[in-house]
């Protein structure tokens, strides 16, 4: 399948890169990060120009999210039951993204684009139904996108000559972007308990107990 589509990339160029891209994130099963390490590759060659690459895969995706939230928002908890019930692994998406968009508000918009890109077209509905300003949203929505859309394509344009090697890797790339987060947040909390600890230290080194008596 994935040979299939990108058979019709050298032929058809940036419109079906932004089209598969496009129904990527509407939920339909598409190799879309396949295509852009793909289309970046070309572009490396010299056969699509990059920018205009990277513009209309961001358009194509952006639009996606702007048509999930909207659909939330108009239809409602109405619509996202009827998508629910069409299977219990969309059932199980949805309250994925409904929790997690509760626990992290505009923060799992931004997230959900590139590193939990497996429920970014659940999550957008949801955060149309929820009532999320469409301002926020757009803007947390477009952030995130241009992170996934440009990491994609210049890692085709930079690694073009091992393009097979790089799409093998970046199957899992989900799980190395969590890996990574996990372990920058995780640096981070050690870091402040160390230096709270220390400025305990300090201060009990320095400062008198509170509360004593001292008799001359």
């Amino acid at each position: 399948m994935n040979e299939q589509f990108l058979a019709l990339v050298p032929v058809y160029g940036i419109p079906v890169m932004a089209l598969i891209v496009f129904l990527a994130c509407l939920g339909i099963p598409m190799p879309a990060a396949v295509i852009m390490l793909f289309g970046g590759s070309l572009a490396a060659s010299g056969d699509l120009p990059m920018l205009p690459t990277i513009a209309a895969c961001l358009a194509a995706a952006s639009t996606s999210d702007q048509i999930g939230y909207w659909v939330g928002r108009k239809g409602g908890a109405k619509y996202l039951a009827r998508f629910a019930a069409r299977g219990p692994k969309r059932q199980r998406l949805v309250d994925r993204a409904q929790d997690y968009l509760e626990r992290r508000g505009v923060f799992a918009i931004f997230f959900t684009r590139w590193l939990l890109a497996q429920i970014s077209p659940y999550i957008n509905p949801v955060a149309g139904a929820a009532g999320m300003r469409w301002r926020a949203f757009t803007i947390a929505a477009i952030c995130g996108q241009t992170v996934w859309v440009s990491t994609y394509n210049l890692l085709g344009f930079t690694f073009s000559r091992n393009i097979i090697a790089v799409a093998h890797v970046m199957g899992n790339a989900t799980g190395f972007l969590a890996a990574g987060v996990i372990s920058l947040a995780l640096f981070w909390y050690i870091t402040r308990v160390l230096h709270f600890s220390l400025k305990k230290r300090r201060r009990k080194r320095y400062l008198k107990p509170r509360g004593r008596r001292y008799r001359s």
